[in-house]
């Protein structure tokens, strides 16, 4: 599964993107067959996932219905406008992911308590982006909308 993340043009927290693409809404798309609005949104908008979240990904892919991997896996083979946004941190250390969110904006640490939100709520600030989720908990609510107001994020649960 890695190996098909090898040719997908990387893209550094100095850079700037429109979206980031979380996890859960990554999965979403082609587990609903959301593939024509997503190209067509790619190639509209300069959108990433991040490093992390591709980690997340690999970890959870034998986990996803069979439609849904071979979706994701013929999507990956075919060129697309998708990036991926490199982090320095990797899924499951809780320490080095407080620490890099920390290091952007200390306040997410405080308002978002799961590492793994905290973490991608942080690279879209760096990069000026705002973020696609399907999680309805932690990210997609009025109080997140609030606090990321202010750095002109947004938290979007479905394509624009």
């Amino acid at each position: 599964m890695r190996e098909l993340f090898d040719d997908i043009p990387r893209i550094t927290l100095s850079d700037k993107a429109d979206f980031l693409i979380d996890t859960c809404f990554f999965v979403y798309v082609f587990d609903h067959y959301k593939e024509p609005e997503f190209n067509k949104f790619l190639e509209k908008h300069v959108v990433a996932i991040t490093s992390f979240n591709i980690e997340e990904l690999i970890h959870i892919f034998n986990k996803l219905k069979g439609h849904t991997k071979s979706r994701i896996r013929k999507f990956f083979h075919k060129k697309n406008k998708l990036s991926i946004l490199n982090l320095p941190i990797h899924p499951g250390n809780a320490d080095k992911e407080h620490s890099f969110v920390k290091n952007i904006l200390p306040a997410i640490d405080k308002e978002e308590h799961d590492p793994s939100d905290a973490v991608i709520l942080a690279a879209a600030i760096k990069v000026s982006a705002d973020v696609l989720t399907r999680d309805k908990h932690d990210l997609f609510n009025t109080r997140m909308e609030n606090f990321l107001r202010p750095y002109g994020v947004r938290i979007l649960n479905k394509i624009v």
